[in-house]
């Protein structure tokens, strides 16, 4: 089977397109592009080296970061994926709801407004355990920083397009429970 690249191209676009991206939104941050833009680079830069690197650390508190981070890391990602397949066709890597979209407050979404952004926080929490590294754990808090603008972003127009969301906003925390910063419940 051949692969035909006018088509994938074509298709590539229908998506983009589908979800909200415009090219006067890109570069204006119409819909939130922005925020998705630096939320990818801050999760492509948790691959970079540690820094500072640790040299003289007991093996069995070295042991033990690498075995908590690998869990925590593989939990996140766990989280990340069961939110992906609980959204479904509502799935879209900007701050707005496409048109023909629908609330989802089941499953992942039961109890957690953002079980997508918890799940990418869980896997920057892990890196940064595993790796011991404090530019880790200056992208784990600037991640935390952009996916709370984004969420607050999303928030305003679900409250805009779905009414419900509103009641649902003071009974489900946000990203994490008992953490002020990422449960903003009013």
């Amino acid at each position: 089977m051949k692969l035909n690249s006018s088509n994938l191209f074509k298709d590539i676009k229908t998506l983009l397109s589908k979800w909200g991206f415009s090219k006067q939104g890109i570069f204006n941050n119409s819909k939130g592009e922005w925020y998705l833009f630096s939320q990818i680079l801050l999760i492509l830069l948790h691959f970079i080296p540690p820094y500072p690197k640790i040299k003289h650390i007991a093996y069995s508190i070295n042991t033990f970061c690498i075995i908590l981070g690998l869990a925590v890391s593989i939990l996140g990602l766990f989280v990340v994926s069961k939110a992906f397949i609980d959204l479904g066709e509502n799935l879209t890597p900007l701050p707005y709801p496409m048109n023909e979209s629908s609330l989802i407050k089941n499953n992942s979404y039961q109890n957690v407004r953002h079980p997508l952004y918890q799940g990418l926080l869980l896997v920057s929490t892990g890196i940064c355990i595993l790796s011991m590294s404090l530019i880790h754990l200056v992208l784990l808090i600037s991640l935390a920083y952009i996916l709370k603008i984004k969420a607050l972003k999303e928030e305003e127009n679900l409250k805009i397009k779905f009414p419900e969301y509103k009641k649902y906003m003071k009974e489900v925390p946000a990203i994490i429970k008992k953490i002020k910063y990422l449960d903003w419940r009013s």
